[in-house]
């Protein structure tokens, strides 16, 4: 593939001689007459209209560059038919000049008051830095993607090839980048990723899980691949007169919502694959998706889902790891319990079943006895995370560890109407075996995800028991926004970094010289963190954290100390972002393992890769 500073040159500079770039404190005249830099000069009454004027001419210097050497795709296959070459065309260069305003250097030439004269100036070599920058984040997101595909999330495997693909459509030679697949071996992007997307699109079933309630109000949709449940999936369903919001599938089964008094045989399900609702996670995602027409797949539809015929076998379709020949504590099987195992086990029961009435009914009080102070706290927060509404609470699994019972699989819809969102979450109950009250209240890890981790053969029972049950509250306090927890698995002497996004700027004789966006790693305390983190909560509706990719290593031989390296997708009602979230987890004490290290970061280091156990 041509670098982009060759393009720019044979576009704009067939006579360029090679000389050096000025380097220092340059002046207006030596930049706009280095062939070496694209330049906008722009005027106006006030500083941003000055501004804004010279950006466009960057703007129209990159789109006349790119343009005579720039692959025109044809829009066929494209939603929206009277799209025009020449407008796609627009919408990639606009890609591009997008992504290189804030990498812009500025020349105060004249500052007001009544006329105001801007240089904005930008290098061949920097717009060279984005193609490869793009072609490394396309590499990396079907990595993640083909990943995400073993894992049966499907969610994430459709949402980076989609991504993938159209990042792909911007380069100026998408027919050259190749890519090795684990599967498929070295491949041609270009046609391999359209084909992947059909390919998997076409391994998704959806039948109809029956009603949860009598008033046939609340149903359930199950969601198969290769015949197995998918650990995570979106999608959108018509049920005769609109189209939902985004609902959220995890282990098989998602919500379907019916209007009062109304009958319809089937329903028509879209699986989600675009994602164009998160883009916003991803700067560089974010202007391609929202720019480029989207690809249609009518693969991603299901029409004439039918609502009246037998119903599936609801159990078949969902996995939890108690029944994926773990030995990890003691079930409640009544052919081998003792009568005070099987009074036990009716007494969880029945509480959760009161639980979910309560949930049901909204008198939150009437459970009030069957809670510690601390489990009924988090009960009130969960209560309150949405439109709570209970999908199943019929496929229980009780486990036994120590002094604990676990109960898993109850499954609720969580609903934010203004923010267009659905999220469905496997809840687990927490009850202390002596008092036989809930203690706490989790979000569930996807089934493959507690499964990699209970099958370390090498590792004890209760290790496995104890960084599952952490990153499951982990998740939940986040959710929750559950700042005194939070707060209290952080060792008052953590190392946590924290990732952003920034332009690196000079200041130097009046201007402001930048070199383009990198990430700054800053460290702080764990008082800062929490500082930040209470007025990032608090300007937040709601927060749902998703987990992917997860690898957990024992540091040490005799110690409880665990390296967990997580992709993590944030995403919440006014901001999101994808990255890489390493803990350094002592669990020595079960009862609160402690974080010593926390780091983020949007993407592998191009030096380091990501923070593990070897950077600490």
């Amino acid at each position: 593939m041509k670098p982009f500073d060759s393009i720019i040159r044979t576009a704009l500079l067939p006579l360029l001689l090679c000389v050096p770039l000025i380097s220092g404190a340059q002046s207006r005249d030596e930049i706009v007459s280095d062939p070496r830099y694209i330049s906008g000069e722009g005027t106006g009454s006030t500083f941003r209209e000055a501004d804004n004027a010279a950006l466009s001419l960057i703007t129209d210097q990159i789109a006349v560059a790119v343009n005579s050497d720039l692959t025109i795709r044809q829009t066929s296959g494209r939603e929206g038919k009277n799209r025009t070459a020449s407008s796609t065309f627009e919408s990639v260069v606009n890609t591009y000049s997008q992504a290189t305003l804030t990498m812009c250097a500025r020349i105060v030439l004249e500052n007001g008051p009544k006329r105001y004269r801007i240089l904005r100036y930008i290098s061949l070599e920097e717009l060279g830095r984005i193609f490869t920058g793009r072609e490394d984040k396309i590499v990396e997101m079907l990595k993640i993607a083909e990943k995400a595909e073993r894992e049966l999330k499907i969610a994430d495997a459709l949402k980076y090839t989609y991504w993938s693909g159209l990042l792909l459509s911007t380069l100026p030679y998408p027919n050259e980048l190749h890519y090795t697949s684990a599967k498929d071996g070295e491949v041609l992007a270009s046609a391999w990723i359209p084909a992947k997307i059909n390919d998997m699109l076409g391994r998704i079933t959806v039948s109809f899980g029956g009603y949860d309630s009598g008033s046939r109000i609340l149903g359930k949709l199950v969601f198969l691949y290769d015949g197995q449940p998918v650990t995570s999936l979106d999608y959108t369903y018509w049920d005769g007169m609109d189209w939902s919001t985004v609902c959220s599938a995890k282990d098989g089964i998602g919500a379907v919502e019916f209007r009062a008094g109304t009958s319809v045989p089937s329903i028509d399900v879209k699986i989600e694959y675009s994602y164009e609702s998160e883009a916003h996670i991803d700067s560089e995602v974010e202007p391609v998706v929202t720019s480029l027409a989207p690809v249609s797949y009518p693969a991603a539809f299901h029409n004439d889902v039918d609502l009246t015929g037998s119903v599936p076998d609801i159990r078949a379709a969902i996995t939890p790891v108690e029944r994926q020949q773990v030995n990890t504590g003691a079930l409640f099987e009544a052919e081998a319990a003792s009568i005070e195992e099987i009074d036990a086990y009716r007494v969880y029961r029945t509480a959760i079943g009161k639980v979910c009435d309560a949930v049901e009914t909204g008198d939150y009080a009437s459970v009030r006895t069957l809670f510690d102070e601390e489990g009924y706290g988090v009960f009130l927060g969960l209560v309150a995370y949405g439109k709570a509404r209970i999908m199943d609470r019929e496929h229980l699994t009780f486990l036994r560890f120590q002094d604990r019972v676990y109960c898993r699989s109850v499954k609720m819809d969580f609903r934010f109407p203004y923010s267009g969102r659905n999220f469905t979450e496997d809840l687990v109950f927490t009850f202390d075996s002596g008092s036989r009250l809930i203690t706490n209240i989790t979000f569930g890890l996807e089934s493959v995800s507690v499964a990699g981790i209970m099958s370390k053969s090498q590792w004890s029972d209760a290790a496995k028991m104890i960084l599952v049950d952490f990153l499951e509250t982990y998740k939940t306090a986040f959710a929750l926004k559950r700042l005194d927890y939070i707060s209290s698995i952080f060792s008052d002497d953590a190392l946590i970094i924290t990732g952003r996004v920034v332009k690196r700027t000079v200041v130097a004789e009046n201007r402001l010289i930048g070199n383009g966006e990198f990430v700054v790693y800053n460290r702080q305390t764990k008082d800062e963190y929490m500082r930040n983190l209470s007025a990032s909560f608090a300007s937040k509706d709601f927060i749902n954290i998703r987990f992917a990719n997860t690898d957990v290593v024992k540091m040490g031989k005799g110690e409880d100390i665990y390296a967990i390296q997580i992709r993590q997708d944030y995403v919440s009602s006014n901001y999101g972002d994808s990255g890489y979230l390493c803990l350094i987890v002592d669990a020595k004490n079960p009862e609160r393992p402690l974080i010593h290290v926390r780091t983020w970061q949007p993407e592998p280091d191009p030096d380091f890769g990501i923070y593990g156990p070897g950077n600490f």
